[in-house]
This record gives C-alpha cells, sequence and structure tokens, in this order.
C-alpha cells in the first residue's frame, strides 16, 4: 500500500533551487515536490510517499526517509514543524 506523507518544515537561510544538495533530493526515492510556503519565508512543505504494509510500517520508512531529506538539507538547517503522518492513498 502507498502513503503519501507531507512534512511542513522551516530553514534559517531560504533554499536555492540551484544548490545541487537540494536538486538531488529529487532523486531520493518516492520524493514528490518540495514547496514554499508563500506565507510564511523560509518555510517549506516536503512530499513524499512510502510503500509499506501497514500505517506504523509507513510511519518507521517515512522517519527513515525524512532523516535522509533532513541530510540533503543539512546545510539549511532544517526544522520540522510536525510529525511525520503517513495517509493511505
Amino acid at each position: 500500500m502507498r502513503y503519501e506523507v507531507n512534512v511542513p518544515f522551516e530553514v534559517a537561510t531560504p533554499v536555492s533551487q540551484s544548490d545541487p544538495d537540494v536538486r538531488s533530493i529529487t532523486r531520493i526515492p518516492g520524493h514528490l515536490a518540495l514547496t514554499p510556503d508563500p506565507a510564511h519565508r523560509g518555510r517549506y512543505e516536503l512530499r513524499f510517499e512510502v510503500e509499506a504494509g501497514s500505517l506504523r510500517d509507513a510511519m518507521d520508512a517515512a522517519e527513515d526517509l525524512w532523516i535522509e531529506y533532513e541530510n540533503a538539507l543539512a546545510h539549511y538547517r532544517p526544522r520540522r514543524l510536525a510529525e511525520v503522518a503517513p495517509v493511505a492513498r
């Protein structure tokens, strides 16, 4: 079963789309979108999907995948604003 995950986060400095690390996140499996929040400078929403047999497995997979995204964005010091909460698609 596929689950979609939306993770709002904020960064210390705005994300540069020309940064190779930022461009690399599109190659991480499951990546769907990285969208800036127009109402709040420095806030973004990362959307990705995981495949799992249960909600619990999806939560674990989403946490692991968030860590990969977090590492790719480490230069920007991302701070997650909400818990990872997969939703069945």
